[in-house]
């Protein structure tokens, strides 16, 4: 199990020697996609802030996946209200401590942030609604209660070289739906609504033919659009575009 392992992983972190059955590790923080292309980050200029119910399998967790991808980070009890979010803090927020109030709390609380943070779901129920994931203020990566530390240690690695962490499927419906953007610079005032379109399709990984076939246009079309897209942002590629979406962005 995803917690054993975890909490293996923390006792050698500690130095001491402590053993948890099956029966203590179910309950809690269980197991945890497909990767998307975004924007490279560097390791240091992360932390790590998970939402969940203290226990000391979420410490365990904590512990594991600090040390795995060399991160500072933090826990929160998800029953708490909490307003200092670093900038540039990867947020995990585990669904199976989460009822519909505090759902709705975290979510208007996470969408009053625009300060470059990523909102990732951990243990997220099968059958969670792809609207009810799009509705997530800064949404970055799913992952599903059946996925195990592997899948989530993998995840995590591409959300710091700065890709998304979806399913296939939810992949293919965000970048149909993905026209809801607010934004917040100046900049953005001189982009066309089609460009707008196009740089909220390549912020979630969608390729130059997916943005074609959505928008129901020619690749040569897109090519162009990017192309008055970087000028009028002032960047140079993809990457720093959607650098520049994730800091000028909020859901």
């Amino acid at each position: 199990m995803i917690l054993h392992t975890a909490v293996q992983h923390l006792s050698v972190l500690l130095g001491s020697l402590f053993i948890l059955n099956e029966g203590q590790l179910s309950g809690v923080i269980k197991k945890w996609g497909f990767i998307m292309f975004n924007e490279v980050h560097s390791l240091h200029s992360n932390s790590l802030l998970l939402i969940t119910k203290p226990s000391l399998q979420a410490t365990a967790l904590l512990q594991h996946l600090k040390h795995t991808l060399a991160l500072n980070g933090k826990l929160h009890n998800i029953q708490r209200s909490f307003d200092d979010i670093v900038s540039g803090s990867i947020v995990l927020l585990d669904m199976m401590e989460a009822d519909k109030k505090l759902i709705h709390y975290w979510q208007d609380n996470l969408s009053r942030k625009n300060n470059n943070i990523r909102v990732l779901l951990l243990n997220t129920p099968d059958e969670y609604p792809f609207r009810d994931i799009e509705s997530w203020p800064h949404i970055n990566g799913v992952f599903y209660v059946s996925e195990d530390e592997t899948r989530v240690v993998d995840g995590l690695q591409g959300i710091l070289r700065g890709e998304c962490y979806f399913s296939q499927k939810l992949a293919s419906y965000l970048i149909t739906h993905s026209g809801n953007y607010r934004y917040n610079s100046s900049e953005s005032a001189l982009l066309t609504h089609r460009e707008k379109e196009i740089l909220n399709k390549l912020r979630i990984g969608a390729s130059n033919i997916e943005i074609a076939r959505s928008l129901f246009i020619s690749e040569n079309t897109v090519k162009t659009h990017l192309y008055n897209l970087f000028k009028k942002i002032a960047v140079k590629n993809r990457t720093q575009a959607v650098s520049w979406a994730n800091d000028n962005l909020r859901r």
